[in-house]
């Protein structure tokens, strides 16, 4: 079992019931796990979550292939295509700054922003998925 869970946000609630008949199958619960002995305090799911056989806070474990670096994500591009392209990426991701945070990876595009980003160039003509520097399975939280 893929056990990094490094991406984990702050605030996300970990699970402690241990007597949960979902709990083979909940990230929440497998998180728990993970939480350093040094911390003492963590946003946890309540008992009232279950009902039945049921959980309103069951979050299925599932992963993503994460991406950064755009070392050559405009290798095949024309010159004429560059600016507005890049431009169309710092608009989406809100600036120039951002664009470069996932340039760097600090921070990682989710499959969904991938699949924007090849769909933009595909409506300016380039078929080819994109390449990026890096990749990482994480959980999708």
């Amino acid at each position: 079992m893929f056990t990094d869970f490094s991406n984990m946000p702050k605030n996300w609630a970990v699970c402690l019931m241990h007597d949960c008949i979902l709990k083979e199958k909940c990230l929440r619960y497998h998180a728990t796990k993970t939480l350093s002995v040094s911390q003492h305090s963590a946003l946890t799911v309540l008992p009232s979550a279950r009902s039945g056989n049921s959980c309103k806070e069951f979050h299925a474990m599932k992963t993503e292939r994460l991406a950064w670096g755009f070392s050559h994500l405009f290798d095949d591009v024309k010159h004429s295509d560059y600016r507005s392209l890049r431009r169309a990426m710092e608009d989406h991701f809100g600036s120039r700054f951002v664009y470069y945070r996932y340039h760097r990876g600090i921070n990682k595009l989710s499959g969904e922003e991938q699949q924007w980003i090849n769909d933009l160039f595909q409506r300016y003509g380039y078929a080819a998925p994109r390449v990026y520097d890096n990749y990482q399975t994480s959980w999708e939280y």
